[in-house]
């Protein structure tokens, strides 16, 4: 498939179609929003992890590991400020007023960063509405961890044929082409002294496909190298002093972007690879095709703006299952950015009743996020299905609904509390 980028920033004066009837009135409105985000700037989730392969101190950002930290909440409430704005011109709520009962709904990851995220969008949006952010219990969550919970588990034969084709045939294969990138993490943050394998560098650590109770693993040292990665553009992010960014290397946006190479290549190898991709997003693609058409029983909250915040293997996989590609500021291509969405609209023709949906991702560059910028996110259309915004909603379920393996998924329990 022919893919079209289209970078821009997203502006609410844009909002409406240029499609008018004779008396000035838009001719679609917007009837619908579903959005899947990331949640926003956390420290490493295990920073012992990077310390064990770094002879350099990797810096604190003064929040325990892995949870939002109170410049992330801050990015993303206002996030959910301009957001709001856009939603109020376009008339899917009335200006200045908390939505009615039911018109508003968000559905997190258990995981506490993503909960915290989905409050402080709330907090953006409709600040003393006392909107919620519901979930289920970390072992319960099958929506954004379907995988590791048991929904869709990898096939071993489908999934070693699917990493050797992503590494190019073979192992060896990978190493070869990534081995200048991970020696030059192995630069930057410094080979330790003793550690406890043969060799503290990352670029001599072992590359191998595994089968472990039934499941395939790929161990590289693009593991540890990926969140090295991440953290340096968590780092800037944050508004981190630029001599502690990258321990130095990273003093611009341009910078931070050219070392979060090992993150994009882990990726590579793992949630963009089409059948990981398909297991493992086939729920999260089911729920949101449910709740862009009419309410059903058994079927997600029929709210007219419907929040799923989670991280950034479900947008990498829901991304790749539907074949979009992006390229936003200076992230990386396809990247998910913190608090980056997949936002989808559902808009009616006033006359006919006929139902569309447009498909964007809109997110903040890492220098909104570090300079807490009022400035509107950035935003790439989806063209890629049927070669145009607005598509029949009809048409896109139907079209959508065949990307989906549906024994990966099953019905979604929602309304949970804790």
């Amino acid at each position: 498939m022919l893919f079209r980028y289209v970078s821009l920033v997203f502006c609410a004066c844009i909002a409406l179609p240029s499609v008018a009837d004779t008396l000035g009135t838009p001719v679609l409105r917007l009837d619908k929003v579903v959005m899947v985000m990331r949640h926003g700037i956390r420290p490493p989730t295990e920073t012992a992890e990077l310390q064990r392969w770094s002879a350099k101190t990797w810096p604190s950002f003064g929040t325990p590991d892995g949870q939002l930290t109170t410049h992330g909440r801050a990015a993303t409430v206002l996030l959910g400020r301009w957001q709001r704005h856009t939603l109020d011109s376009l008339g899917l709520f009335q200006a200045g007023h908390c939505p009615q009962a039911g018109e508003a709904y968000v559905w997190s990851s258990p995981v506490a960063r993503t909960q915290a995220t989905g409050s402080a969008l709330v907090q953006g949006m409709f600040p003393g509405c006392g909107i919620a952010v519901h979930h289920v219990g970390k072992d319960e969550d099958r929506l954004f961890h379907s995988s590791k919970n048991g929904l869709a588990p990898l096939d071993p034969a489908l999934t070693l044929a699917a990493l050797q084709a992503a590494m190019g045939g073979s192992i060896a294969a990978a190493r070869q082409r990534f081995a200048v990138p991970v020696q030059a993490m192995d630069q930057l943050v410094g080979v330790p002294t003793s550690c406890e394998k043969s060799s503290c560098a990352l670029s001599e650590q072992p590359w191998s496909l595994k089968e472990d109770a039934g499941k395939i693993k790929l161990s590289s040292p693009l593991d540890v190298g990926a969140a090295m990665s991440e953290t340096f553009r968590m780092q800037y992010a944050e508004g981190l002093p630029l001599d502690q960014v990258a321990f130095g290397e990273g003093r611009t946006a341009a910078d931070v972007s050219r070392l979060m190479g090992l993150r994009a290549y882990k990726y590579a190898l793992s949630n963009h690879v089409p059948y990981i991709a398909q297991r493992g997003a086939s729920q999260l693609l089911g729920q949101i095709l449910l709740a862009l058409q009419p309410a059903s029983v058994g079927g997600p909250p029929g709210s007219k703006w419907l929040v799923y915040v989670g991280h950034d293997s479900n947008i990498a996989q829901l991304r790749t299952l539907l074949e979009f590609d992006w390229k936003i500021a200076e992230y990386p291509e396809n990247d998910a950015a913190p608090g980056g969405a997949i936002v989808f609209e559902r808009w009616i023709n006033n006359r006919t009743g006929a139902q569309f949906v447009s498909v964007a991702y809109v997110a903040q560059s890492l220098d909104q996020l570090r300079n807490l910028s009022n400035a509107p996110p950035y935003k790439v259309q989806y063209l890629g299905y049927a070669g145009r915004k607005m598509m029949p909603l009809k048409a896109f379920v139907a079209e959508m609904g065949a990307r989906i393996d549906w024994s990966a998924t099953e019905l979604q329990r929602y309304d949970s509390s804790f």
